[in-house]
């Protein structure tokens, strides 16, 4: 089967002007000083990590995302168009003007915003002009309002191979030209990311509220197409994910040179869909997550859907074997997901309604602790859209989208509803002792003596704990909390506590 529907994807690319490159860094925020939009707006408000930095800088330990002091994290937030199309003219509002409407604080409650690059800018503008007039405004707006800022480098083109994958795409009818396709073709991946990232993975390396989404939907090639020089090797879906793997691993190399903390959100094959084999190959690296993005077009959460006809008939869904089952063992963020029922789009991705396919795609992503998400898009234009504007879209006043069936007011709620959760598990077990996110594990304290005994949080304590408590023993959970795992009580934590914990069983 070759899919050949938006390709070119339904949003537009954008022009701008050039600039220079100022290196101004944040690294961290205080509370003091910021004005009424409020601090803490979408961060860890209620946590000891709001007073004075709202936005700490994230980790990843085991399948979970945490603070420094090891409090488990669940991104939840939304992406507006790419910051590039906000400069141009014709753009009725400015980058400002709707980064401070996503996250008001009385109506939008993110606790992440996705920052879109489209290629375009960086062919025409340079990386300077990306770093200093685009991503450090927005980066430094959400820092100030308490929101995490994932800059994602919005490129929808083959990952290798370009120009043969570009070539025969055309032959096959995906565009008149390769000029139609939404992408250069003339310039490879490699040379295009290396020249993005090479100027903002140092530039926002010191900017604890930021995350790095590498590449947004690597395309092809896939195992249902023959294209280019891979083509043939690439049979199946795991033949895709290992090429992507082998291919993009220099890229990760490249940003953790530049930016050793920095969470890096990792892409995969087939418009970001290969999530399932993150857990089983996963890229070299620390601080690594692993995105997935669910359209209606993928299927529903719980069910399995026949698409196509005759020898092109596929199936879609259910979503826990593709996304579900990574989550288990590393951190997944839904990048991208959303749905419109309007007509015009019966026939692309996106067509779904928030009754059949919202709903449930909100009870399977709650269902995951650790599994976060940003719905797409906060815009009047590029689809699917939260807004409607009058004419064909860059217009004003910008309407929420609040038919039920729409996803702009169902998105809005489920952000209010959920903007004291940012933390996962705050609240503590029912004897009213806190759990510890110990890599898979949660620990916790069964005798009230503030020792996290039950290690692997299973009821008991056995040697099964002491395993998983050497096992862990230079996890962040253990050496950001040493009161709770200092059995031997001579105020540090290290193998002698293990041994103390071992003569108590």
């Amino acid at each position: 089967m070759v899919r050949k529907d938006n390709f070119s994807e339904k949003r537009r690319t954008a022009r701008t002007n050039a600039g220079s490159l100022r290196p101004t860094r944040r690294t961290f925020v205080k509370a003091a000083g910021v004005g009424t939009a409020g601090l803490a707006l979408g961060g860890l408000a209620g946590s000891a990590a709001a007073v004075d930095n709202p936005t700490p800088r994230l980790h990843t330990d085991g399948k979970w995302i945490v603070t420094e002091d090891g409090e488990r994290v669940k991104l939840r937030g939304l992406s507006p168009a790419s910051l590039d199309y906000m400069q141009e003219g014709y753009y009725p509002r400015t980058q400002r003007e709707v980064l401070e409407h996503a996250t008001d604080g009385e109506q939008w409650y993110p606790n992440t915003v996705r920052l879109p690059i489209v290629e375009n800018a960086v062919h025409e503008q340079g990386p300077a002009y990306v770093v200093d007039e685009l991503l450090r405004p927005a980066v430094d707006l959400l820092a100030d309002r308490g929101v995490y800022a994932m800059i994602d480098f919005h490129l929808i083109r083959p990952y290798v191979d370009v120009l043969n994958q570009a070539e025969e795409m055309v032959e096959d009818g995906w565009a008149d030209s390769l000029d139609g396709l939404g992408f250069d073709p003339w310039v490879g991946t490699d040379e295009l990311l290396r020249e993005f990232w090479g100027a903002v993975a140092p530039a926002f390396a010191d900017d604890e509220n930021v995350l790095f989404e590498l590449y947004n939907e690597p395309t092809l090639p896939v195992a249902w197409s023959e294209y280019g020089e891979y083509g043939p090797e690439v049979g199946t879906k795991e033949d895709e994910w290992m090429l992507w793997r082998d291919t993009a691993q220099s890229w990760v190399d490249l940003i953790r040179e530049e930016a050793p903390e920095t969470p890096i959100v990792i892409g995969s094959p087939d418009w970001t869909s290969r999530t399932k084999f993150a857990a089983e190959y996963p890229f070299d690296g620390e601080n690594l997550i692993y995105a997935g993005h669910i359209y209606p077009d993928n299927g529903l959460p719980y069910d399995t859907l026949e698409r196509g006809e005759g020898d092109d008939a596929y199936e879609v869904g259910p979503f826990d074997p593709e996304y579900g089952a990574p989550a288990e063992d590393v951190p997944v963020v839904c990048t991208e997901f959303g749905w419109d029922p309007a007509e015009e789009f019966r026939e692309s991705v996106e067509f779904g309604t928030t009754s059949e396919w919202g709903e449930p795609v909100r009870e399977w992503m709650e269902s995951y602790e650790n599994m976060g998400w940003i719905a797409w898009c906060f815009d009047d234009t590029w689809a699917p859209t939260f807004f409607d504007s009058p004419g064909d879209g860059a217009g004003e006043p910008w309407e929420l989208k609040d038919d039920p069936e729409q996803m702009g007011w169902f998105v809005r709620q489920w952000l209010e509803e959920t903007k004291d959760d940012m933390i996962v598990g705050e609240d503590g077990d029912e004897n009213g002792s806190d759990w510890i996110g110990i890599g898979d594990y949660e620990a916790r304290d069964t005798t009230g003596d503030g020792l996290y005994n039950d290690v692997d949080g299973d009821g008991q304590t056995t040697h099964a704990d002491v395993d998983a408590f050497y096992e862990h023993l230079e996890s962040d959970g253990v050496q950001n909390n040493p009161d709770a795992f200092d059995f031997d009580e001579n105020g540090r934590v290290g193998f002698a506590d293990v041994l103390d914990l071992l003569r108590r069983i």
